[in-house]
This record gives C-alpha cells, structure tokens and sequence, in this order.
C-alpha cells in the first residue's frame, strides 16, 4: 500500500472511532477531536469528514 493510501485508510479508521466515541460517550466533535488529539491545522478537514457521516 503506498503512503497516500495508507493515510487515507488509516484517517478513516480514526473517523469510525471517532464516531463511536462520539455516541458512546456522548460526545461533541470538539471533544472527540480532542480525545484524539487531532491536530489543530488538521481539524477542519476531519470535521468535514464527520460531517459528511450525518448529512444525506
């Protein structure tokens, strides 16, 4: 698996868990992003990312 690959699949196993924090431990973004320690000039993007999980 070559680099941008293996930071996609990882970004994306770091979502789900996020997501699951999120309902298990009733949880805000800010908060789940925080658990995590997603980087400040990161959070944007994961944000965006979360929120495509709810709209249709």
């Amino acid at each position: 698996m070559n680099s941008v690959a293996t930071m996609e699949a990882l970004d994306s196993h770091i979502i789900r868990s996020i997501l699951r924090s999120m309902i298990n431990e009733h949880w805000s973004v800010s908060e789940a992003l925080d658990e995590y320690d997603i980087p400040e000039d990161q959070r944007a993007e994961y944000e965006a990312q979360i929120e495509e999980c709810f709209v249709d």
